[in-house]
């Protein structure tokens, strides 16, 4: 098992970081290269919208993005600490097009967990 935490300030201008660093970790264990605009566009809707819940319940906690491969699976866990429900058309399309970057996708309150197929 290998993995990485990164965590930022919910700041809209981080986003690209967790993006940056997603891509990278996905390229470095051998992801598909058709893949890794997914994981980029995924895991910036992800972090996008743990960033909007932070600002919508004014929270200033960092949000954490763990990124881990095990076996042959790649995943990255968002964690945000907000409470605040997001209007529903906006939490709704961003899940919708993470749903649709992501061959698996789970969302238990606050944590947010994408998953990709490694080349095993």
């Amino acid at each position: 098992m290998s993995g990485a935490t990164l965590t930022i300030p919910p700041l809209a201008e981080h986003v690209r970081v967790a993006r940056v660093v997603a891509v990278a970790a996905a390229r470095r264990i051998g992801l598909a290269p058709e893949q890794l605009d997914d994981v980029r566009l995924a895991v910036g809707e992800a972090v996008s919208r743990a960033v909007s819940r932070h600002l919508a319940g004014n929270l200033v906690r960092d949000i954490s993005i763990d990124i881990t491969e095990v076996g042959s699976e790649f995943t990255i866990v968002i964690t945000d600490h907000g409470d605040a429900g997001l209007p529903e058309t906006d939490d709704g399309v961003a899940l919708a097009l993470i749903r649709a970057l992501a061959p698996q996708m789970q969302l238990h309150g606050s944590v947010l967990t994408v998953s990709w197929a490694t080349a095993a």
